[in-house]
């Protein structure tokens, strides 16, 4: 049973105000580099002030595993070539995430209440939602958000 104060919650009240952003344009290995060290498992892409996709570390690790069954397949020796790694990491560094995001944005107000954007999230099997505000990015809300308001 959800209680009266988690129905009245709206996503303001805890979502993400700060909001970090790449751009399309942005080499995977820097989207790797931030999500490792702001500790966050999914970036929404921006361009031109307009959410354009997410990149989550789902879509990297499909990458990743994308790259290292090509090399496989396309190398028989691959464990033996410091050449083919060197080239997966290349690949990795230089790639722009537009190549790998998902392109799917589920965008909320932050007036709408907590429950809706469970149900939206819950129905879309995403875990992030973008909240806008006459079209402005001003935050950002995941599941593990709305699971801290709930318990």
């Amino acid at each position: 049973m959800i209680s009266e104060s988690t129905r009245k919650t709206r996503v303001a009240d805890v979502m993400t105000g700060e909001v970090l952003t790449v751009t399309s344009a942005t080499p995977v290995g820097k989207v790797l580099e931030i999500m490792e060290d702001q500790h966050v498992s999914a970036l929404p892409v921006v361009d031109d002030n307009r959410c354009v996709g997410f990149v989550t570390a789902t879509d990297l690790v499909k990458l990743i595993r994308e790259t290292n069954a090509a090399l496989r397949s396309g190398y028989p020796h691959y464990e033996d070539c410091l050449w083919a790694v060197d080239l997966a990491h290349r690949k990795l560094d230089q790639q722009p995430v537009r190549e790998i995001m998902s392109l799917f944005v589920e965008k909320v107000s932050p007036q709408t209440p907590i429950c809706e954007a469970a149900k939206r999230l819950s129905c879309s099997a995403r875990h992030h939602l973008v909240v806008e505000e006459e079209g402005e990015l001003i935050g950002f809300l995941s599941s593990w958000d709305i699971a801290g308001a709930i318990c």
